[in-house]
C-alpha cells in the first residue's frame, strides 16, 4: 500500500511518466488480447492490430497536450480496426481514456456534451455497419464512452468540490488573521488610552507641584514639602498603576490586583487630586444618577479626568466648572474652564495632542456625541452626551469595544469638534 501510495505521489510530479505507463499496459492488453467477433472468441494478432494498437499508444501519450487531438486519433484508431477486422477488440481502452481526458480538460459544457455524444454516435454507427450482432451488442460501445464521460464528468466535480473546500480554508484562515490584527490593533488602542488616561494626569500633577516646589523652595519651605509630599505620592500612584497593567500584560501566574475600574463615585477622590495642585474646581455631586452601565461610568470619568489635565497643563490658574446630569436616555457630561479664549483661528480638528482624540474615541465608542472648544463665555468647554442604551449593567467590554455602526474614524463636521490653535493634548 506505501508502494502504491508513493507511485501515486510520483507520478503526480512526473505526469508525462504515468501517461507512458498507461499507455503501454493498454499495448500490452491489446498485445496480448486482440480481441474477438464474439465473447469468448479470439483473432490473430496481425500486423495490422499491432499498428493501430502501437498509434493509439503513441496519441495516448500526448492527452494532456491536445486532449482533442488524442481523442480524434483514437476514435480513429478504434473505428480502423472495426472496419479492418470486423470485430471488437480492447483497443477501444485508448479512446475511453481520451474521452475522460477531454471531460476532465475542458471547462464548457456544451463542448463535453458534443465530445462524448459525437464519439458514442461514430462508434455505434461503425459497430452498426461493419460488426455483425444484435442491437444490444452494438450499444455495449456506446456505453462505454458514456461510461467514460461519466467517469471523468465525476472526478472533475469532485476536483472541484476539494478546490471550492481549500479556497474556503484559505479564505477562513485570512479572515482568522485579519480579526486577530484587528483585534490586536484595538488591544494597542485601548492599552494606549489606558495608559494616557490613567498615568498622564498623575504626571501632569507631578509636573506643576515640582514647578511649584522649585519657586517656593526657598521662600516657603513649607509649602515646598507639601508639593513635593505631592510628587511622591503621584509617582508611586503611576508605578503601582504601571506595575498593574504590566502584570495584565504579561499575564503571569502571580495573582493581580483587582481593584475595579474608575466610576463616577470616584469623582470627589479626582477633583479634590487637582484642587490639590492649584486647580480650583466648583463641584457639586449630582443627586442619585441611578444605575448606569459600567462602560458609560467609565467613559465619563476619563472625559472628566481628561480635561480638568488640559486645565491644569494649558490654562493654569483658571477655575474650572464641572456638572453631570441625567436624562432618561442620555448622561450629560460638561466640563468648562475661565481661562483665556484661544490665540488664533479655531480650526475644527482636534489638535496635535492625543488627549482630545482619545476622549473623542472613548465617547464614540459607545455611541455618543464630543463638543470641544471655545466656551460661549471664554475659556474652554468640553461637552459629551453618552447614550444609556449603549451599554448594559455590569458590561465588562471597556471602551475597545465599538458598536458596529459606530465609526471612530468619521471626520466631525464644522463646529461639531474644535481645539484651539495650538490644540489641547
Amino acid at each position: 500500500m506505501e508502494r502504491l501510495i508513493r507511485f501515486c505521489r510520483a507520478s503526480a510530479r512526473h505526469p508525462l511518466v504515468l501517461d507512458l505507463a498507461l499507455a503501454l499496459t493498454i499495448l500490452l492488453i491489446n498485445l496480448l488480447v486482440p480481441g474477438g467477433k464474439h465473447v469468448g472468441e479470439r483473432i490473430e494478432l496481425n500486423a495490422t492490430v499491432v499498428v493501430l494498437a502501437v498509434v493509439g499508444a503513441v496519441a495516448l501519450t500526448f492527452r494532456r497536450r491536445a486532449p482533442i487531438t488524442v481523442l480524434v486519433v483514437t476514435t480513429g484508431v478504434a473505428i480502423a480496426f472495426v472496419i479492418a477486422e470486423q470485430a471488437k477488440s480492447p483497443i477501444v481502452l485508448f479512446m475511453g481514456v481520451a474521452v475522460f481526458t477531454v471531460v476532465l480538460a475542458k471547462d464548457d459544457r456544451l463542448t463535453r456534451c458534443v465530445v462524448v455524444i459525437g464519439t458514442a454516435l461514430a462508434t455505434l454507427v461503425a459497430e452498426a455497419l461493419f460488426v455483425s450482432g444484435d442491437v444490444l451488442d452494438n450499444l455495449g460501445l456506446v456505453f462505454f464512452v458514456l461510461f467514460s464521460g461519466a467517469i471523468g464528468e465525476a472526478v472533475r466535480n469532485r476536483r472541484a468540490w476539494l478546490m471550492e473546500l481549500e479556497e474556503r480554508a484559505l479564505r477562513a484562515e485570512r479572515s482568522r488573521d485579519e480579526e486577530a490584527q484587528r483585534r490586536v490593533i484595538e488591544e494597542r488602542l485601548r492599552i494606549a488610552h489606558e495608559l494616557h488616561d490613567v498615568i498622564a494626569h498623575h504626571i501632569a500633577l507631578m509636573n506643576v507641584q515640582s514647578g511649584v516646589a522649585a519657586h517656593v523652595l526657598r521662600t516657603q519651605p513649607d509649602e515646598a514639602e507639601r508639593a513635593l509630599a505631592l510628587v511622591r505620592s503621584g509617582g508611586r500612584t503611576v508605578l503601582q498603576e504601571l506595575t498593574v497593567l504590566l502584570g495584565v500584560l504579561r499575564r503571569s501566574g502571580s495573582p493581580l490586583p483587582t481593584a475595579p475600574a474608575p466610576s463616577l463615585n470616584e469623582l470627589d477622590a479626582l477633583i479634590h487630586s487637582f484642587t490639590a495642585a492649584g486647580v480650583a474646581v466648583n463641584w457639586t455631586p449630582p443627586p442619585a444618577l441611578g444605575k448606569l452601565p459600567d462602560v458609560i461610568e467609565l467613559t465619563a470619568y476619563r472625559v472628566v479626568q481628561e480635561s480638568l489635565t488640559n486645565v491644569l497643563k494649558h490654562a493654569p490658574g483658571a477655575t474650572a466648572d464641572v456638572r453631570i446630569t441625567r436624562t432618561p436616555t442620555s448622561l450629560t457630561v460638561e466640563v468648562t474652564d475661565t481661562g483665556p479664549h484661544p490665540a488664533g483661528p479655531v480650526v475644527t480638528h482636534l489638535g496635535a495632542g492625543h488627549g482630545l482624540i482619545g476622549m473623542r474615541e472613548r465617547v464614540a465608542a459607545v455611541g455618543g456625541e464630543l463638543v470641544a472648544g471655545p466656551g460661549q463665555a471664554g475659556g474652554f468647554a468640553v461637552r459629551a452626551v453618552l447614550p444609556l442604551e449603549t451599554g448594559v449593567e455590569g458590561d465588562d467590554q471597556g471602551v475597545a469595544g465599538r458598536r458596529p455602526d459606530a465609526d471612530p474614524e468619521r471626520v466631525p463636521g464644522a463646529g461639531e469638534f474644535s481645539a484651539r490653535s495650538g490644540g489641547r493634548c
